[in-house]
């Protein structure tokens, strides 16, 4: 009906889809009548009135906000007459462009509204990149009955838009206490990107590789959720990182030395997810989407996502579900040398692999009269796998053929709570119970001359109690000081237990029975202070004590009992609004899972052999880098990163028969230097692009790996190129094209990498007034993710080609209703869980 009054009048008719109801419908018959007649009847029983404006517009909003005294509200459009959404609309005193009022953004319709506008003469700016800022003033006089209506037009600014930065009041990037913040809405407002995962890949120097993310300049990281440390393992956090809609998030921020109150060291990315607004009340909002793809076989994700906004209490819940199946192959080809004789090896493998994962939380978050905040959530994690694989290998002459087949079930059980009280003080408590069991089942359907037995049967459980607790505390003082200090402690009671049977009867050599006790305690204190407004720093100092003991057979050994220090230091200084500068100093600890520290044996075929390594220590990590931003979008970053004790799983051939073993373990040291470019550019009006650069000098070394050492150093380049093109805006069809280079010459260990790359490409059409989105992705076209890995080193001497298949084709239907803004959601840390 509005849309026939909009037809017929002349009128252009505005309102805002969370005030009008989609259920709003009714009929009416007139002829001859006033447009303000036939609304006062369609409107007529319902909270809902109009205003008319001078200049053919009228505006649909509710009574209560006609009927409040000091309401302004308005929209703001382009030359067409198109919606401007995301502008900033602020409120100024006239004289003062730095003395801010009231602030809004519009909605997608370019609907703004400020409540609440006090008495007082003022100016009104309206700036969005790309469009010249306007402006309107006027007066809210004491007396004032009627709310003020302002509308906006913004003219195009040709200068601005050939420029990548962004001049209103939120720029893309900007450098803050240590971090890089981008604001997301405005970096990726002509991106194919529908969640927080695929977000966090358009950052500049965030890069996918091997399904992880990575943050370029860093020996690893860590994703926060608004401030908060998830406790998933990597594959589970991607898989909620997925679940949560772009929507959602609002901020991005790039701490390469997190400070110690986030009870994480070393390098941060914090995902900031938008919050409640303060006029949400009694509101239902929520998103649900579905994606098919075919990675080589077809598979699917489902999800939904629901909150309820109350005026002090926030309840969320969502599930998830995912359906799939991959395939993967390898090609060994090896001279193993024993005895002096070398014997060639060929050995050909590959399965598939099944997976199901469901994803389960609730969540309610309270904010009383003080402002205190309480959180509490549950989290559910339920895995099924399944691997079928075999094996061919080619024993100097012997041919072996090897079935493996393993099922794995998986279910975790978080808890979490957390009180935030408005004096700065932040206590919480986590419990996570985790299970895992899963039956490994190899028979070796080849030539008896094998050294390995017939069948082999394993029964594999492992059963993880985690209690976290922490409490921070922050004070802030005079001229610009401010402190803080805390203690967290995390205790954990692991049993890892594998029952082997070799062709029917017990394994004694490769069955056990073990029990890990952990305590961890850390102890932190630090400061920050603004020296100016030129230049801010801060600094803190941690102290952790780790004990762990491991009990096998009645007998208890000390895995691990010493005390470490880890500094962090941030500086930045804004030399002006074009040069900035930041100085990060961080230190880190990363300890290995409790599976990888059992003594177990795993046959993968009749050449390789994976054994567990109770002597694993856990690895420190120290980096320091020099951040510079000129103009906002031109980054600079040399760094350095020093990892004592790092540990990565290698092969090594036996001298003493014909057996490839795998293990992870420690090296003596690993060191990388390098610097990071990123160059953001534009060409013409529809297309903006980012290229990156990354230069590194590796250095590796093990005095100790079995009974040789390697002292290995590398030069290694990554060039990666991001296009966003604008294809139409009506309808609003982008795409999306990308990808990097990894040069050839990287190294792990005694292996040599060879070149990798990835090319990808995503086609979006936003619809149904941007609730709706179609996206059609192809991802890694040439499938040429995986480096070749090849080992000739003393005597080592092998090539490794894999197959992962990771070329993927998706399909992908989102749909946000009522105005979607979902909860913050804690995630479960189980980064060390697991039998794999």
């Amino acid at each position: 009906m509005l849309a026939e009054i909009q037809q017929k009048s002349g009128y252009r008719i505005l309102y805002n889809d969370e005030v009008v109801p989609d259920e709003l419908r009714v009929s009416v018959n007139a002829e001859n009548v006033a447009v303000k007649e036939i609304l006062n009847t369609i409107l007529k029983n319902t909270d809902l009135t109009f205003i008319m404006n001078n200049d053919e517009l009228i505006i649909i909003t509710k009574r209560q906000y006609v009927s409040q005294s000091n309401e302004v509200f308005g929209t703001v459009t382009d030359e067409n007459g198109t919606p401007v959404p995301y502008a900033n609309v602020v409120l100024l005193q006239p004289g003062d462009t730095t003395r801010l009022g009231y602030g809004a953004v519009t909605d997608e319709q370019g609907y703004y509204r400020l409540a609440n506008v006090k008495p007082a003469n003022y100016r009104l700016r309206v700036s969005f990149i790309g469009y010249k800022t306007q402006y309107a003033e006027f007066v809210v006089a004491d007396d004032n009955q009627q709310p003020i209506v302002r509308n906006f037009t913004l003219p195009t600014d040709q200068t601005v838009l050939q420029e990548l930065v962004v001049q209103g009041e939120r720029p893309v990037l900007k450098a803050e206490n240590g971090k890089l913040i981008y604001h997301l809405p405005s970096l990726l407002r002509s991106k194919s990107v529908t969640n927080a995962y695929d977000a966090l890949k358009e950052i500049p120097g965030v890069m996918e590789q091997d399904e992880r993310l990575t943050l370029i300049g860093t020996s690893g990281m860590t994703v926060l959720l608004n401030g908060k440390k998830t406790s998933m393992t990597v594959d589970q956090l991607t898989s909620m990182l997925k679940s949560i809609p772009l929507s959602r998030v609002e901020d991005v921020e790039i701490m390469y030395s997190a400070p110690p109150q986030y009870n994480i060291r070393g390098a941060a990315i914090n995902v900031v997810l938008k919050q409640q607004d303060d006029d949400a009340e009694n509101v239902w909002q929520g998103e649900v989407a579905g994606e098919f793809r075919n990675r080589y076989y077809p598979g699917g994700e489902g999800r939904a996502s629901v909150v309820y906004l109350g005026k002090r209490t926030m309840v969320d819940a969502l599930y998830s579900y995912l359906n799939g199946r991959s395939l993967n192959k390898e090609i060994l080809t090896a001279a193993h040398t024993l005895n002096g004789t070398v014997y060639d090896i060929n050995q050909e493998s590959g399965g598939v692999n099944k997976y199901q994962l469901h994803n389960a939380r609730l969540a309610l978050q309270h904010t009383f009269a003080n402002k205190d905040k309480a959180d509490i959530s549950y989290t559910g994690m339920f895995d099924d796998a399944r691997n079928d694989r075999t094996a061919s290998t080619n024993l100097a002459g012997t041919i072996t053929d090897i079935k493996t087949d393993r099922s794995a079930q998986s279910a975790t059980h978080n808890i979490k709570a957390d009180y935030s009280a408005h004096f700065g003080l932040n206590i919480g408590a986590d419990y996570t119970l985790y299970n895992d069991k899963s039956d490994y089942f190899v028979e070796n359907t080849g030539q008896t001359s094998s050294a390995l037995a017939e069948k082999l049967a394993y029964q594999s459980t492992q059963q993880i109690h985690r209690t976290v607790l922490y409490a921070n505390q922050s004070h802030t003082l005079n001229n610009s000081w401010s402190v803080n200090y805390g203690v967290n402690y995390s205790g954990a009671h692991t049993q890892n237990r594998s029952d082997v049977q070799e062709n029917g009867a017990s394994f004694e050599d490769a069955s056990f029975d073990t029990q890990q006790r952990e305590h961890i305690w850390n102890f932190f204190a630090g400061f920050s202070k603004s020296f100016s407004e030129k230049l801010s720093v801060q600094a803190s100092l941690a102290a952790e004590y780790y004990n762990a003991t491991e009990t096998s057979k009645g007998k208890t050994n000390e895995l691990w009992n010493d005390v470490a220090w880890f500094p962090t230091l941030n500086a930045s200084y804004n030399a002006s609004a074009n040069h900035i500068f930041q100085l990060a100093v961080s230190s880190d600890k990363t300890y290995p899972s409790y599976w990888d520290l059992t003594p177990r044996t795993y046959y993968v075929s009749s050449y390789g052999v994976i054994f567990g390594n109770p002597y694993l220590r856990p690895s420190r990590d120290y980096g320091i880098g020099l951040t510079y931003i000129y103009k906002q979008k031109y980054i600079v970053r040399p760094f350095l990163n020093y990892i004592p004790n790092y540990s990565a799983q290698l092969p090594f051939q036996s001298p003493d028969k014909l057996q490839q073993k795998i293990m992870e373990q420690n090296y003596t040291y690993r060191q990388n230097m390098g610097v990071m470019g990123v160059v953001p550019f534009t060409m013409g009006k529809r297309i903006s692009s980012r290229f990156i650069a990354n230069l590194m000098y590796w250095h590796e070394k093990d005095d100790e790996f079995f009974d040789i050492s390697f002292d290995r150093k590398a030069f290694v380049a990554i060039f990666q190129m991001n296009h966003d093109i604008t294809l139409s805006a009506k309808p609003d069809v982008r795409m999306n094209v990308s990808g990097y280079v990894s040069t050839p010459g990287a190294i792990q260990g005694i292996y040599d990498l060879g070149a990798s790359g990835n090319l990808s490409s995503a086609l979006t059409w936003t619809f149904d007034k941007a609730r709706a989105r179609l996206i059609l992705k192809a991802d890694d076209i040439f499938d040429t993710r995986t480096p070749r890995a090849s080992i000739n080193y003393k005597g080592q001497k092998s090539m490794l080609k894999a197959y992962r298949y990771t070329r993927t084709f998706s399909l992908s239907f989102v749909y946000r209703f009522g105005g979607y803004k979902e909860k913050e959601r804690k995630e479960v840390d189980t980064s060390r869980f697991g039998t794999n």
